[in-house]
């Protein structure tokens, strides 16, 4: 289960140390079914998540599921999902 007190500004700050190179999506944990899109580009929805966690709680979160999950989780802090295929979920 996905921590309630996990805030959009979280997830932010996670996007941006993408953007900055200072966090990498570690082999083999690239999302294959969904991306986080913001601002044009696309992020790895239960990767953002796990990390936005570690700021939030102190350490990564590995307990959670991709997917409804993930996706429902971002979807309601104002995030866009899409397929891969680049069409809205």
């Amino acid at each position: 289960m996905i921590p309630d007190n996990i805030a959009r500004a979280h997830m932010l700050r996670v996007i941006r140390e993408f953007d900055q190179g200072v966090r990498l999506v570690p082999d083999k944990q690239h999302s294959t079914k969904f991306c986080l899109a913001f601002e044009g580009r696309h992020y790895p929805p239960k990767i953002v998540i796990r990390w936005a966690n570690e700021i939030v709680n102190g350490e990564e979160l590995w307990e959670h599921s991709g997917g409804r999950e993930s996706n429902s989780f971002c979807e309601s802090r104002g995030f866009s999902i899409l397929e891969h295929g680049g069409a809205p979920h």
